[in-house]
């Protein structure tokens, strides 16, 4: 235990420069984001007017009458403390519109998950046990067909078909939790195909091995030696693509939060961007960082469980 304690602190340890690096990127971006916000604030209708005192005076309350350097050690100071600022039109606080959201994307991304590991690494044993048979060539089109068709497109169809046609399920909005169906299908469905051929070959690959061949010498039928043996080795590059997916996910499934309407933290960066509120912004961009690098550690942790080699390399260590 001290020994898997000493290799997550040894991570963190390496992973802490991308955090800053991380929150410089995210304060850049604010900042250079297109746009005036103390105009946007003052004249939100784009047809109102105001003195150059009037734009001093809301410029130095929002805190950007200040040198940029000043602005960053300011908000890295507030940020150490759990304060992410409040948005420059609403005036709610970040830290409270982000907790209120972030479950709400994790649950997204989490039936999101459940599909594309479901759907994905079953169809890709499925395609490495039936290899070049009539199976293997239609989940192979079909996984094709699923990463290639735009995620904005499969939203409307999908939204067509069972919400207009249908009328099966709602077409926007999670008042029920039947409300998060189409939108993690349309997110599961690209990340189902990559999942799948990518399984299918990692598999491929490891029954080529020696002791594959030597488990298949034993009497053992395809079946049996690609779940019992070559499944579980096969699972590193499997497990690598899913946790970036994840990832990206759990930061914001931007575009199909906003087709949906679901009050994700997706959906509230879009609406930042627009109305050009950076302190949002900011927080997002930061909170998606800190995701990938939390992932990039369950990821090696899930290296060490799914293959006791790297467990004892690392042990080795």
């Amino acid at each position: 235990m001290w020994m898997l304690i000493q290799y997550i602190l040894k991570k963190m340890a390496l992973l802490a420069p991308v955090l800053v690096g991380t929150s410089v990127i995210a304060f850049a971006l604010g900042v250079m984001s297109p746009g005036d916000p103390v105009d946007q604030v003052l004249n939100p209708n784009g047809n109102e007017s105001y003195t150059q005192e009037e734009y001093d005076r809301m410029s130095a309350r929002m805190g950007l009458d200040k040198p940029l350097h000043v602005q960053y050690i300011n908000w890295v100071g507030n940020l150490l403390q759990g304060d992410l600022g409040r948005s420059f039109f609403t005036n709610k606080s970040i830290v409270d519109q982000m907790a209120r959201r972030i479950p709400i994307s994790a649950r997204l991304a989490g039936l999101s998950m459940v599909f594309t590991v479901v759907l994905g690494v079953e169809g890709g044993v499925i395609m490495a046990v039936w290899k070049d048979r009539f199976l293997d060539h239609l989940l192979g089109a079909c996984a094709v067909t699923a990463l290639s068709v735009p995620g904005f497109w499969t939203a409307i169809m999908l939204i067509w078909l069972f919400a207009e046609k249908w009328k099966l399920l709602p077409t926007s909005g999670i008042a029920s939790g039947i409300g998060y169906l189409l939108p993690a299908v349309t997110l599961a469905l690209p990340s189902t195909g990559v999942c799948a051929r990518l399984t299918r070959t990692a598999i491929l690959d490891e029954i080529g091995r020696q002791y594959v061949t030597v488990a298949a010498s034993k009497g053992l039928s395809r079946r049996q030696t690609v779940v019992c043996h070559a499944f579980g080795n096969a699972l590193i590059p499997v497990v690598t693509y899913l946790g970036t997916h994840m990832a990206g996910i759990l930061g914001g499934a931007s575009i199909v939060e906003t087709i949906f309407a679901v009050p994700g933290i997706g959906s509230y960066a879009i609406s930042a961007v627009q109305s050009k509120d950076y302190y949002v912004v900011q927080a997002y961009v930061l909170f998606s960082g800190m995701v990938y690098v939390a992932v990039t550690i369950l990821v090696d942790l899930l290296y060490m469980a799914v293959n006791p080699r790297i467990r004892r390399g690392e042990a080795g260590q």
